[in-house]
C-alpha cells in the first residue's frame, strides 16, 4: 500500500462511500496523505477535514474537473486551491446544473430503447452528490436493465454509446488557469484515457501550464509506469498517483492506496505542493 493516495471519489459526487468513511479507510490501509477530488465539487471537504484531523492525516483540497479538447474528455486534477473562492465555486456550480441537465437527457434515451428508468430516481440515488453517470447505471442496475455498472457502460453510457451524451464544458486551457489563479495546481488524470495519440495531447496540456502527471495510477504496470515517469521527466512535470477510488466494485477498481506510488515519490509530490500551493494542507492558508 503506498502513504498518499490524491485520487479519491465519495458520495459528494459519484463514489459510494461517504468523505469520512474514505478517509478511515484510507487510514486503515496506511495512508498518511491524500486528497478528495470529487467530480465539481468542494463539498465533501469540511467532512473529510474532520476524519483527517481525528486520524491525524494529512488532507490535501482536490478536485476533478471534466474538460473538453476536441472529441477527447479530458479530466484534470486541481490540488492546493482556495477552496472558498467565489470563481470557483461559480465554476462548480455551473458543472453540477450541467451534470443534471445531462442526465434528463441521457434518461430520455434510455427510455427509447425500451429501459424505463426516472430522473428522479437517479437524483435519489445521487442523494446529495453531484449527479453523473454512475448514478444512472446503478438505476438500470436497480432496474434489471443491465447486471452492473460496467456493462451499463459498455453497452449504453460510455463514451461514443447510445446514451452518451456531451455537456458544455470549460477547455483545459481555461480549467488550468483558473486553478492557478487560486493558487493551486493541475495535474493531468489518467492521460491515457484520453485516448488516440494521448502523448501529444500532454504535451499540449503541458504548454498551456499542466503542473504534473498521474503517474502512479491504479492498475498500471511496470511498462506504463516506466513510460509515465520517462514522459514526466522529458516535460518536467511533478508526479502524482491515484486510486480513483469510486467504490463501484468494478473489475479494475483498486482499494484505497492500493497503487504502485512508492514512498519517496509521494514525499516528493508533497513537497512539490508545499512549494507551490496556496493552500497545501485543507483549512491552512500560507
Amino acid at each position: 500500500m503506498a502513504i498518499g493516495d490524491f485520487h479519491l471519489h465519495s458520495t459528494a459526487s459519484d463514489g459510494v462511500q461517504r468523505p469520512t468513511w474514505v478517509v478511515e479507510r484510507a487510514a486503515a490501509n496506511g495512508v498518511r496523505v491524500l486528497a478528495l477530488t470529487d467530480h465539481d465539487t468542494t463539498e465533501g471537504l469540511p467532512e473529510a477535514a474532520a476524519a483527517a484531523a481525528r486520524l491525524g492525516l494529512r488532507l490535501i483540497p482536490g478536485v476533478e474537473v471534466s474538460t473538453d479538447l476536441g472529441p477527447a474528455d479530458v479530466h484534470l486534477l486541481g490540488f492546493g486551491f482556495d477552496p472558498e473562492a467565489r470563481e470557483l465555486q461559480e465554476f462548480f456550480r455551473w458543472q453540477r446544473e450541467g451534470r443534471r441537465t445531462r442526465v434528463e437527457k441521457i434518461v430520455s434515451i434510455l427510455r427509447e430503447h425500451g429501459m424505463v428508468i426516472e430522473t428522479q430516481r437517479v437524483l435519489e440515488i445521487a442523494g446529495e452528490a453531484t449527479v453523473g453517470r454512475p448514478h444512472v447505471a446503478r438505476a438500470l442496475v436497480e432496474k434489471g436493465y443491465v447486471a452492473s455498472v460496467k456493462e451499463a457502460f459498455d453497452l449504453w453510457l460510455g463514451n461514443g454509446k447510445p446514451a452518451d451524451v456531451n455537456r458544455e464544458k470549460l477547455s483545459p486551457e481555461d480549467a488550468i488557469a483558473m486553478v492557478h489563479r487560486h493558487g493551486g495546481v493541475v495535474v493531468i488524470a489518467h492521460p491515457v484515457f484520453i485516448g488516440g495519440e494521448y502523448v501529444e495531447t500532454v504535451r499540449q496540456l503541458t504548454a498551456w501550464g499542466a503542473d504534473g502527471l498521474e503517474t502512479y495510477y491504479k492498475h498500471y504496470g511496470p511498462e506504463l509506469v516506466t513510460a509515465h515517469e520517462a514522459l514526466a521527466g522529458e516535460l518536467g512535470l511533478a508526479r502524482s498517483g491515484g486510486s480513483d477510488y469510486h467504490g463501484l466494485g468494478n473489475p479494475d477498481d483498486r482499494d484505497i492506496g492500493d497503487i504502485p506510488f512508492p514512498d519517496e515519490r509521494v514525499e516528493e509530490f508533497v513537497r512539490f505542493l508545499e512549494d507551490r500551493c496556496a493552500v497545501p494542507e485543507y483549512g491552512v492558508k500560507r
